[in-house]
């Protein structure tokens, strides 16, 4: 008899269950595929978009951005507001691609299984797990981070020296290690027991919602900017009793040091209760006249006379339960079709993590339209509430012009701009609000 034919057929040796199959690969080019094609086909609409010429009917009006602005600074602003468009999109896309590496890569699944070998006592071992994710997403992200900071530099938008920018960056990472770590732990401790467990982390969040408007202005913006009593008393008199007059029960107004941050101009009302609190950023101090700055100040005061920082907490608490019902419909569905190389074996397993935060990113962005229309017509009503509240719409117009000559904005952003990242009129709409605003009174 041939012995040959007793011997065991060769087999070739097994992959390392965590190591990348064909498909994932696979899947992970063709994103990557989609990645370039994407950036490049935004990338042409918006340099198309920023060259259409200015609307005759606005030419040499307060609307015209060359009334104001020098011919150069108006092309510098084009050319800034067209990059800051595009890393938006580009921000989307890349984070999208980096969470599908966590996964195909193998990633996830290896930092889980060689913690477990590491760590015995799961309260540890958690934590240790969150923070392999976190620092992944953090160097991953980084990248683009800092070409979004070196943008702004160049375009003397951002004051901020590398150092400030560098330890905001860890700040930052701090404060996201957090959140993720305590809402990671509610998430997988319901999704191990099943049933509608998406419902009850929905319930669960109304008061952690609320908690964080709450808390965020006394103990988690201090963590970015010093904040301390507004410098003018004078000003802070005069904002005062306009918001007195509104019926805002505000005792005191506070400066925000901005300046070492950024040029740009802002003011708001934040808070609910006893963290309520007005803000107006230093470089609006050094920029804006007294005039100006109580209009921009009427401005925040009409969300609050409006209610619409409690109108903003109730569309959170419903934009979370249409998040998690269709996030967990789509994280199962996901689960179903890519188990195999997204190595996730149950919807409770730890590298399930990166998966459920690419359902959130991408559910996020493409409800962005509707949240950013509904956020356009609350800041249209608060700039009319500031025109009645004030009757100076000319202070008005002048303080648009520096908000968009200070921050290098657009006056009017192209359409897919303006659906996805304008939560406010355009600059030149509102201007022009404002000079219709003025035509009516007597």
């Amino acid at each position: 008899m041939n012995r040959s034919s007793h011997r065991t057929p060769n087999r070739q040796p097994s992959r390392p269950p965590n190591r990348p199959t064909q498909r994932g690969v696979r899947a992970f080019r063709k994103y990557m595929l989609f990645f370039l094609l994407a950036t490049g086909t935004i990338g042409a609409y918006l340099w198309i978009a920023y060259r259409t010429p200015l609307a005759e009917a606005l030419a040499n009006t307060a609307a015209d951005p060359r009334t104001f602005l020098s011919e150069a600074d108006v092309a510098r602003a084009a050319s800034y507001s067209m990059l800051r468009d595009l890393l938006f999109f580009v921000g989307y896309f890349w984070e999208w691609g980096m969470l599908l590496w966590l996964m195909t890569s193998g990633y996830a699944r290896t930092l889980s299984q060689g913690l477990k070998g590491l760590i015995g006592s799961v309260w540890l071992r958690f934590p240790a797990y969150i923070a392999g994710i976190a620092a992944a997403l953090f160097a991953l992200g980084l990248p683009l981070r800092l070409l979004s900071y070196s943008i702004s530099r160049n375009y003397d938008v951002s004051t901020l020296s590398f150092g400030g920018w560098w330890r905001d960056q860890w700040v930052q990472l701090a404060v996201d290690y957090a959140l993720m770590l305590a809402v990671g732990a509610v998430v997988f401790a319901l999704a191990r027991k099943g049933g509608t467990w998406w419902f009850r982390l929905w319930l669960l969040s109304i008061p952690f919602l609320v908690f964080l408007m709450f808390i965020r202005p006394v103990a988690i913006d201090p963590l970015f900017t010093k904040y301390e009593r507004l410098s003018d008393p004078a000003l802070e008199h005069a904002v005062l009793e306009m918001t007195a007059k509104a019926g805002v029960p505000a005792e005191r107004v506070f400066e925000a040091n901005y300046s070492k941050k950024t040029n740009a101009i802002n003011a708001y009302v934040d808070g609910i209760g006893p963290s309520l609190r007005i803000v107006i950023w230093d470089t609006a101090l050094h920029k804006l006249t007294a005039e100006e700055i109580v209009v921009l100040t009427a401005h925040e005061v009409g969300h609050y006379v409006k209610k619409h920082l409690q109108w903003s907490a109730a569309g959170g608490v419903a934009s979370m339960f249409f998040l998690l019902w269709i996030g967990n419909k789509a994280y199962r569905f996901a689960l179903k079709r890519w188990r195999s190389f997204l190595f996730i074996r149950h919807p409770a397993d730890w590298p399930g993590l990166p998966l459920m935060l690419l359902v959130v990113s991408v559910l996020t962005f493409v409800t962005t339209p509707l949240t950013s229309a509904v956020s356009r017509n609350a800041e249209l009503e608060a700039d009319r509430y500031a025109y009645a509240l004030t009757g100076d719409a000319d202070a008005a117009v002048t303080m648009y012009q520096k908000l968009a000559a200070s921050s290098r904005g657009t006056l009017y952003p192209p359409a897919l701009t303006y659906w996805f990242r304008y939560t406010h009129p355009s600059l030149g709409d509102r201007i022009t609000e404002a000079l219709d605003y003025d035509r009516t009174l007597p």
